[in-house]
């Protein structure tokens, strides 16, 4: 019988951002009779464990290695002793800045199909003289060492790649199924976080990290409250800058409205209590969270930064950041709130995202 294919994601950590969630709904989905995945993190975030569990059971395994960031040179050593020591087929980079490394280092243990995929439009590190000379190098390595570009949009494609480099577009799949037949109802799920059955509610799901923009996040809801004093707003996630949020909510008197809801494994049931999924972030690539609150029929309002092509149902809006927090608000509010798809969310079915990745490793 043949060994599946082992294929080695370099992610940096293996949390339930939108990468990782997506490449576990990939790993799920894929068939796993001819393709296994594992997992390179970084020894900081060794203790960042929600999948570890599952991957495990599903034959996969996680490797960690010194951040880069931190020690470049214990990062190649790891790296390189665990292509030597280990056997693996393809490697699949989704780290935007720096994958051009993974792909040399795969390059030189003679792993022949190495794979970079853009997740955003920026890696968001700035543009002073040391990071703009490391980004040429990277984007370098990258061009000399991989063999498919592959992107979650178009954005996100020409962020990492520029304008001139062919790259395939792969949806951020999801399980539409899920998001669209959740048992429970909007007033119990309400109940449940000690909603009022009435409040209007705000919703976001991400990392507390400043790519997501919770400062402006913050002062919007508050307009929101101010037009509505009856709104509630549910906050999905953790991350670095969390206690710097919370402290914002209570300068603002703000702390009765504002749930701080922490990792969940119920996202479906969590949407069904949102009335507008809010996403002020300063760039994406294609948010995952973002189409699965459109599988669940909530109204979206996003930045102009989140790629045009996240929107797959008819109540999107995008509006600019430099829009005051009360237009932001005004537009919220009105009616009318839900949404319907567009034929265009068929093809963020993980299943044909899958069969997807598998023509791509096998190509």
């Amino acid at each position: 019988m043949n060994q599946p294919l082992r294929v080695l994601h370099f992610q940096g950590r293996m949390g339930k951002g939108g990468a990782e969630t997506f490449m576990m709904n990939a790993y799920r989905n894929i068939d796993r009779s001819k393709f296994q995945f594992d997992f390179l993190i970084y020894t900081d975030f060794e203790d960042v464990r929600p999948y570890n569990k599952e991957i495990h059971e599903l034959g996969g395994h996680i490797y960690a290695v010194p951040n880069p960031k931190k020690n470049i040179l214990g990062y190649i050593r790891g790296v390189k002793a665990l292509l030597k020591e280990k056997h693996f087929d393809i490697v699949h980079s989704e780290v935007f800045f720096g994958g051009g490394l993974n792909l040399l280092l795969a390059k030189q243990a003679g792993i022949e199909k190495r794979i970079v995929h853009s997740h955003a439009t920026t890696d968001g590190k700035g543009n002073n003289i040391f990071m703009n000379t490391a980004r040429k190098i990277f984007d370098r390595l990258m061009r000399e060492n991989a063999t498919d570009y592959l992107a979650c949009s178009t954005e996100a494609g020409i962020g990492l790649y520029g304008e001139n480099q062919p790259f395939v577009f792969v949806p951020n799949g999801i399980d539409l199924e899920l998001y669209r037949n959740v048992p429970e109802s909007k007033e119990s799920v309400k109940k449940n976080l000690e909603i009022p059955e009435d409040a209007f509610v705000v919703g976001n799901i991400g990392r507390f990290e400043e790519q997501k923009n919770h400062t402006f996040l913050i002062d919007i809801f508050e307009q929101v409250v101010r037009q509505h004093p009856n709104s509630y707003l549910t906050l999905i996630g953790e991350g670095s800058l969390i206690s710097d949020i919370k402290e914002k909510v209570y300068s603002k008197n703000l702390q009765n409205n504002v749930l701080f809801l922490g990792i969940r494994n119920d996202i479906p049931e969590m949407l069904k209590a949102m009335d507008v999924f809010l996403m002020p972030s300063l760039y994406e690539g294609l948010p995952i969270s973002a189409v699965e609150a459109q599988a669940a029929n909530v109204k979206l309002v996003l930045s102009t930064e989140v790629s045009k092509e996240t929107q797959v149902s008819k109540n999107t809006h995008f509006i600019s950041l430099d829009e005051s927090p009360k237009k932001w608000a005004e537009i919220m509010l009105k009616e009318p709130l839900g949404n319907e798809p567009l034929p265009e969310l068929a093809q963020y079915d993980m299943k044909r995202t899958a069969k997807q990745l598998e023509e791509i490793y096998t190509s």
